[in-house]
């Protein structure tokens, strides 16, 4: 639930059609059947039982039409967690081996790093580093390999404040990734 206010209504993720096609219902079907719930006074993993025990949704489904009424009914922004906290994801694929991406990133963080201070708290050689980020926000970079030199690198800040965080923080590091991918190499 938003916790400064309530969130603008957005419109939801999926077409009326999309939706329809795989659920067998349209959005006006669902959040009117959730308003009937009183989903809106719900959190939101009771609006999720509502949708599985109610009215037949599997998980997936139900976490889906759960955060896009949430959303709709301005109890939820975008990038916003269930709990009130924002985070955001941005990713970069390059032209080289994972285990380069991995060591250029890990060994080399002062070139290409924002600024504010990092605590690494756990590390897997070329799948994830984790760690404090600034004063009480926490990092997940994480690296897959996507096919024969070719490498991603995904970088999710979490426990940000609310969205104008969030346009910061993703500014901020598709500027630090756009560095990265020069250093080792790669041009945008």
């Amino acid at each position: 639930m938003a916790k400064k206010g309530q969130a603008a209504a957005r419109a939801p993720v999926m077409t009326d059609a999309a939706v329809k096609a795989r659920t067998g219902k349209d959005w006006d079907y669902w959040f009117t059947a959730l308003d009937k719930a009183g989903a809106a006074k719900r959190d939101h993993k009771a609006i999720v039982k509502i949708l599985y025990t109610k009215l037949n949704v599997g998980p997936w489904w139900g976490q889906m039409i759960a955060v896009s009424y949430e959303r709709a009914r301005g109890i939820r922004a975008v990038n916003q967690r269930r709990s009130g906290e924002f985070a955001v994801n941005i990713s970069r694929t390059v032209d080289v081996k994972l285990s380069t991406l991995f060591a250029a990133a890990t060994a080399g963080r002062a070139k290409w790093f924002p600024k504010g201070s990092f605590e690494a708290t756990s590390v897997t050689k070329d799948k994830y580093w984790r760690g404090k980020w600034k004063k009480d926000g926490r990092l997940e970079i994480g690296f897959l390999a996507r096919g024969p030199g070719k490498s991603q690198i995904t970088v999710q800040s979490n426990k940000l404040p609310d969205a104008a965080a969030v346009e910061a923080e993703r500014a901020s590091w598709k500027k630090a990734l756009e560095k990265l991918s020069t250093s080792i190499g790669n041009a945008a």
